[in-house]
C-alpha cells in the first residue's frame, strides 16, 4: 500500500508553498494526506478550496471526536470559535458571528483609522530615532496589533507585553499543559475586565456586549467572546507586518514603486496577503470536518473525515493569479485571494487588519528608504511549534 503524503512538508525556503505541496497540487483538487493526529483530505486547487470555505456540510467540530487526536491549543483555538462540539456549533457559532460581527463593522473600523496611523506614525519615528540595528517585531510588527486589542477591548496598554506571551503561549501545540495553564491566565484576566466594565463601562466592544440582549448576557459568554478577540485579534496581523517587509525586501522594484507611490498599499497589502506563507506552511491550511458527505471531483468525503483546506496553495494557483508566484502592485482585476477565508466563516477582522496592515505600508518605506535586514534571511527562525507561526525576531538595519 503506497504511503500517504505526511503533514507539514518541508520546505527549503522560510517564505513560500513547499515544493510537496505545489507537486500535490499539480496532480489534482484534492488527495490524502497523514497529520499528526488524523489522516485528512488536502484540497490545494483555488476554486475548490473556495468552494468548500463556503459549503455549510463542512464545519469546525469533529462527529466523531474520539477519532482524532488534537492539540490543547488546536482546541482552545476551536472552543475560541464556538466550534469544538458537534452538538453546540450549529447554535453557538453563528450567536459568536452575530455578537461580534457587528463591533467590526466597516464603518466602525474606518472610524479608527485615524488612531491607527497615529499608532503607526509614533511606532516609525521611534524606530527611526533608535539605534541600528533594530528588532522590527518588536518595534512595529508587534506593538501595533496589541495597541489596537487594546483600543477596541478597552485595556490598558500596558498590558499588551502579556498579551503576546498569552497568544504565545495559548496556540503553542508543543506544550499542552503550558497552553492550557496560559489559556486559563487569558480567561481569568477577561473575568476580571468584563466585572470591572460593568461597574465602570466604556467605549470598548465588551461594554457594548455587558449592554447587548437586553443585558442578558453573562460574564462567562462576555467573556469568551472578550477572548476570541484578544487572541484572535492581533496576532496574524502581527505575522503578516513581518512576512510583508521581508516580501517587499525582496522584491526591491516594487519596494521602491511603493516608496514612490504610497497609494500603492492597498495592493501591496492583498499581495502580502495573498503570499503570506511561512515554513511548513501551517499557517495557510484551514482545518475543518465534513458534517455530511461531500464530493470533490472524483472524491467523495465522508461524514467525519477532516479536511485540510490550503489556502496558501490555493493563493497561488496558476489557474486563478497568472504568474502566481510574483510580487505584483499591478495585477490587473486580481481575483480574491482566500487569506481571510469565504463564505459565511469569512473572517470577521478582515477590515480591520487590511487598514492596520495599509497604515504600516504606506508609512514604512517612505519613513526608512533604505531598511534591509540586519541578519541573513537564513538565520530568521520561523516558529513551527505555534500554530500562527511567526517569528519572534526580526533584525533590521537602515
Amino acid at each position: 500500500m503506497k504511503e500517504l503524503p505526511r503533514l507539514p512538508f518541508d520546505n527549503p525556503d522560510i517564505l513560500g508553498i513547499a515544493p510537496r505541496m505545489r507537486a500535490l497540487q499539480r496532480e489534482g483538487p484534492i488527495t490524502r494526506v497523514r497529520t499528526a493526529g488524523e489522516d485528512a483530505w488536502l484540497v490545494t486547487r483555488y476554486d475548490e478550496v473556495r468552494a468548500l470555505l463556503a459549503d455549510r456540510r463542512l464545519g469546525l467540530s469533529n462527529p466523531y471526536p474520539e477519532r482524532s487526536v488534537k492539540s490543547a491549543a488546536r482546541g482552545f483555538m476551536m472552543a475560541l470559535m464556538a466550534g469544538d462540539d458537534y452538538d453546540t456549533e450549529a447554535t453557538g457559532h453563528p450567536l459568536m458571528r452575530e455578537l461580534l460581527v457587528p463591533r467590526f463593522s466597516t464603518r466602525r473600523m474606518r472610524l479608527m483609522k485615524t488612531r491607527i496611523e497615529r499608532h503607526v506614525d509614533e511606532l516609525l519615528d521611534q524606530l527611526a530615532s533608535s539605534t541600528a540595528p533594530v528588532d522590527l517585531h518588536h518595534a512595529l510588527s508587534f506593538p501595533l496589533p496589541t495597541m489596537v486589542v487594546c483600543d477596541l477591548l478597552g485595556v490598558p496598554l500596558a498590558d499588551r507585553e502579556r498579551f503576546g506571551q498569552w497568544a504565545r503561549g495559548t496556540f503553542d501545540q508543543s506544550d499542552n499543559q503550558h497552553s492550557a495553564n496560559t489559556f486559563q491566565q487569558v480567561v481569568d484576566y477577561m473575568t476580571e475586565l468584563v466585572a470591572r466594565k460593568r461597574i465602570e463601562p466604556g467605549d470598548d466592544i465588551l461594554s457594548e456586549l455587558i449592554a447587548e440582549k437586553g443585558g442578558t448576557l453573562s460574564d462567562a459568554d462576555i467573556a469568551q467572546l472578550g477572548n476570541a478577540v484578544l487572541l484572535f485579534g492581533y496576532e496574524t496581523t502581527i505575522v503578516r507586518i513581518d512576512m510583508g517587509v521581508l516580501l517587499l525586501l525582496r522584491n526591491p522594484v516594487q519596494r521602491a514603486l511603493l516608496a514612490e507611490s504610497p497609494e500603492l498599499a492597498p495592493a501591496a497589502v492583498e499581495e502580502i496577503l495573498r503570499l503570506s506563507v511561512g515554513g511548513k506552511g501551517s499557517n495557510a491550511l484551514i482545518p475543518r470536518y465534513a458534517h455530511s458527505d461531500v464530493t470533490v471531483g472524483d472524491t467523495v468525503i465522508r461524514t467525519g473525515d477532516a479536511v485540510m483546506l490550503a489556502i496558501g496553495a490555493a493563493n497561488i494557483d496558476g489557474r486563478a493569479f497568472p504568474d502566481s508566484d510574483l510580487f505584483d502592485l499591478a495585477r490587473v482585476r486580481p481575483k480574491p485571494h482566500l487569506a481571510f477565508g469565504h463564505g459565511t466563516r469569512h473572517c470577521i477582522g478582515r477590515v480591520l487588519a487590511r487598514i492596520e496592515l495599509t497604515a504600516v505600508f504606506e508609512r514604512l518605506f517612505r519613513r526608512l528608504p533604505d531598511l534591509r535586514l540586519a541578519v541573513p534571511e537564513e538565520s530568521l527562525r520561523w516558529q513551527e511549534h505555534r500554530i500562527t507561526g511567526g517569528f519572534d525576531e526580526l533584525p533590521v538595519t537602515f
